[in-house]
């Protein structure tokens, strides 16, 4: 069985983005799906149970809910952890995987991640790329000694160092840093961060606008994602004379 984490929570337009690249994933294993939604009104609602075959869908609403200011990512994975390990033990989880909930995943994404887990104790992918929506901007992010957060699996013996990673705002490198028997690789980008789309701002890299890049009539981002994706982002555009 793997494990997916989903902190969200005021962001309607993403999760339901999220929805549609989880429906498609190739991987066809047993899933349980943890979704943290701390917001209200909650976003999550429309999730059923029977999302996918093989597929278990646990939700979790922590309080305080969410408010402007607050940064409550280190404590929406501690609910999702803890849920995890009060639900399964160790030896039933195979991998953990963070999905974030405004970011592109390829239909190959869970399958592909977990094979490169094979033998190793977290694995994720190098040289993010960064698309923002609302400009309609790009850029590489050269992490070669880490993986972002969305673009990271591990087995639980990396759990201990998710949880020294809760007092740090950049979690990522905290946890990479820490792990050992780590495989970092660069397979054509399974998965792009896509900033800039409505609703609660996030804190990571990528929500700002760059000079560079620039890709008014989205050619970019169709060689990235194919025409049919790129047009799922279309509407999100709000950079014209900014």
């Amino acid at each position: 069985m793997i494990a997916l984490i989903t902190p969200t929570g005021g962001r309607p337009a993403q999760i339901s983005l999220c929805q549609q690249f989880m429906k498609r994933q190739s991987y066809s294993g047993k899933v349980v799906w943890v979704i943290i939604d701390d917001c209200v009104p909650r976003t999550t609602d429309d999730i059923p149970e029977d999302f996918r075959e093989n597929w278990t869908i646990i939700k979790k609403y922590p309080e305080p809910a969410w408010q402007i200011g607050h940064n409550t990512q280190a404590r929406n994975i501690s609910v999702a952890i803890n849920t995890l390990l009060s639900n399964y033990t160790e030896e039933e989880i195979e991998a953990i995987a963070i999905i974030e909930d405004d970011d592109y995943y390829r239909a190959i994404y869970l399958e592909r991640m977990i094979s490169r887990l094979n033998g190793y104790d977290i694995a994720g992918e190098t040289n993010t790329i960064y698309y923002n929506v609302f400009y309609r901007t790009a850029v590489t992010n050269p992490n070669t000694i880490h993986a972002s957060l969305f673009q990271t699996v591990f087995n639980p013996k990396v759990i201990e160092h998710v949880k020294s990673s809760y007092g740090h705002r950049f979690m990522d490198c905290q946890i990479w840093e820490k792990a050992e028997n780590k495989n970092l690789f660069q397979e054509g980008n399974l998965a792009i961060g896509m900033k800039g789309m409505p609703g609660r701002y996030g804190i990571g890299a990528g929500h700002s606008k760059w000079s560079n890049n620039i890709d008014i009539n989205l050619n970019y981002l169709k060689s990235l994602i194919g025409e049919e994706d790129a047009k799922l982002y279309e509407r999100y555009y709000g950079g014209i004379g900014l």
